[in-house]
């Protein structure tokens, strides 16, 4: 069975066709470059791009399968959450396909389909109940999965999501955008306790604006006295991801405690992170098993769109109607 993926809930259009798991195609076009100027993801400039790249993703997707459009099965979208101009685009989108070619179509949540990518080509079996973790630009939330269509939120930042401080630290001490690689790939693990920095974490809830305004007000404080130098920034920026991903695997060990799961499946921009990624894959144990998927499936893209879509269809039947809405939330 052919799944066709759309995914343009923020700055990636991309577009995938997968055989049951299996990848043939995941083709992403990012407007990332576009955004960097600015600092962040401007809505209105990521919808433009989605409607200009659209078609573009799609044919290429198309065309490295070397399928036709008649074998197409199923056409899975992300539905919510996400900035809704860019969110409509994937949905009509996807939506006509379907129409059109009449086939299924499936609306499915994005965050949710973080959590599926390292089921993807089959690299895992899909087996539960397990803890959900997803840390992203926009999101920071673990979830208890006793199924994909039963999902509970049990733990979550309660103000900034993890990358978000990411960029936004990066950007006050000058990095760019985005800020994530950028912080990760000046880490140094002999600085990582420099600065006794502190994080917000309430069981399995966490908080990264006071580390936010710290490092800001720190960097503010240091200046009066001297020019930042490259070795102070690298021993505060070292401090900073150390203490606020720490905190990320605290709120999930305490999950962990608390829901007796044996099992967290991780997705998500972040963790592509390689200081998070060690720190999650050191709470593996012999009854505890960790999965982070390859840093392909990671960031936004169609493969865990259509993955989840084709497990949604193909094991509960579940389809959507025509004319679903989108919802930023």
């Amino acid at each position: 069975m052919y799944t066709v993926g759309i995914e343009t809930s923020c700055d990636e259009t991309s577009c995938a066709i997968l055989r049951g798991y299996k990848v043939l195609s995941n083709v992403t076009i990012s407007s990332l470059k576009e955004h960097a100027k600015y600092g962040g993801v401007v809505p209105e400039i990521a919808t433009r791009l989605h409607l200009k790249n659209i078609d573009t993703v799609f044919s290429h997707a198309l065309a490295k399968t070397r399928l036709a459009l008649a074998d197409i099965d199923l056409v899975a979208a992300t539905q919510r959450p996400g900035l809704i101009g860019a969110l409509v685009v994937g949905l009509n989108f996807a939506q006509a396909l379907a129409l059109s070619l009449r086939k299924s179509f499936i609306g499915v949540n994005h965050l949710h389909a973080h959590i599926f990518a390292p089921f993807l080509n089959n690299a895992a079996p899909i087996r539960f109940p397990f803890l959900g973790l997803v840390v992203s630009g926009g999101h920071t939330e673990i979830y208890y999965v006793k199924d994909f269509t039963d999902i509970q939120l049990v733990g979550q930042t309660r103000d900034d999501a993890c990358g978000e401080v990411f960029d936004k630290v990066a950007k006050a001490y000058g990095l760019g955008y985005p800020g994530g690689p950028r912080i990760d790939a000046i880490f140094d693990e002999r600085y990582k306790n420099e600065f006794p920095f502190k994080c917000g974490r309430n069981g399995t809830d966490v908080s990264f604006s006071g580390i936010k305004t710290a490092l800001i007000y720190k960097k503010m404080q240091l200046e009066k006295q001297q020019p930042l130098t490259r070795l102070l920034v690298v021993k505060l920026l070292s401090s900073f991801q150390e203490t606020a991903l720490s905190a990320v695997v605290a709120a999930v060990g305490e999950a962990v405690r608390r829901y007796n799961v044996g099992r967290i499946v991780c997705g998500g921009g972040v963790i592509a992170n390689r200081l998070l990624r060690a720190k999650l894959l050191a709470l593996a144990s012999h009854d505890v098993e960790v999965l982070v998927p390859p840093f392909a499936y990671t960031t936004d893209n169609a493969a865990i769109v259509a993955g989840l879509g084709f497990y949604l269809y193909n094991t509960k039947k579940i389809t959507s109607a025509f004319g679903l809405p989108a919802y930023a939330h």
